[in-house]
């Protein structure tokens, strides 16, 4: 294995389990101890991991995010994310009217509906940035929701936007998210965003949550409080347990 493999394998388990020993590492990845500390220095430096005495612990705020403009900027995950947007893709059929949330996720399923075969769709969106994913595209229809600007995010939101969700009704909806914790649910890092979120899942007949696998184990501070009909997600953790989800959600892999 790969130094970068085994240590985007550590990032995993760390953020799985939440905490986790130098020793414990060392066995699920048949490494040294000495090369797992030697990997958590290294991580602890790029701050994608806490490095305590013994272990690590995960390292993220749960108020905090880049902006969709740094996430576009910085291509953070964006394999990851290519990978659950032609999965999302695949769900959406000619015809339909589509809820797209403000989230680095969908923004690369907006592109890829904005490139590909299926036509006649109605896209309705908060997000400025997912509308000028269709500026030269002839395949959708788009419907900007009304609202007060998020310039940080390139968003709309809030009462207005809100108002206009509920008084739509979508097909499908697919809107992005923080964290997927057992314990809390889905969340965000702000209210607003979350407000949004159920309003576009409440409102469609069908909905998907598209989450990496960063995502699971993790819970912010704004709970996301509605169910969610599947979780769309690009690889399964052989370190978590997904059998919690069973009752709640189906949760698709790029093998389903």
């Amino acid at each position: 294995m790969y130094p970068e493999e085994r240590r985007e394998k550590i990032c995993e388990i760390v953020n799985a389990k939440k905490t986790v020993r130098v020793s414990e590492l060392g066995e699920l990845l048949e490494t040294s101890e000495v090369t797992i500390r030697r990997d958590l220095e290294e991580l602890h430096k790029r701050n994608l991991l806490v490095r305590t005495h013994g272990g690590a612990v995960a390292s993220y705020s749960v108020s905090q995010e880049p902006s969709a403009i740094e996430f576009i900027r910085t291509n953070e995950r964006v394999e990851e994310k290519r990978i659950i947007a032609e999965i999302a893709y695949r769900q959406i059929l000619e015809g339909e009217t589509i809820f797209l949330d403000g989230s680095s996720t969908v923004y690369e399923l907006a592109k890829i509906i904005a490139e590909g075969s299926k036509s006649q769709l109605r896209i309705i969106t908060a997000s400025l940035t997912n509308a000028n994913a269709f500026e030269r595209s002839d395949n959708a229809n788009v419907l900007i929701l009304g609202g007060d600007i998020n310039r940080r995010h390139n968003n709309l939101e809030g009462y207005l936007t809100n108002m206009n969700i509920r008084n739509l009704r979508a097909d499908k909806c697919f809107v992005g998210i923080n964290g997927i914790d057992e314990g809390f649910g889905f969340s965000t890092t702000n209210f607003p965003e979350a407000e949004q979120k159920m309003e576009m899942i409440k409102s469609s007949i069908k909905s998907y949550v598209l989450a990496d696998h960063s995502k699971f184990g993790k819970s912010y501070m704004a709970k996301v409080d509605a169910d969610c009909d599947f979780i769309i997600t690009n690889k399964k953790i052989r370190e978590y347990n997904y059998d919690w989800l069973d009752d709640k959600a189906t949760v698709l892999f790029p093998e389903t």
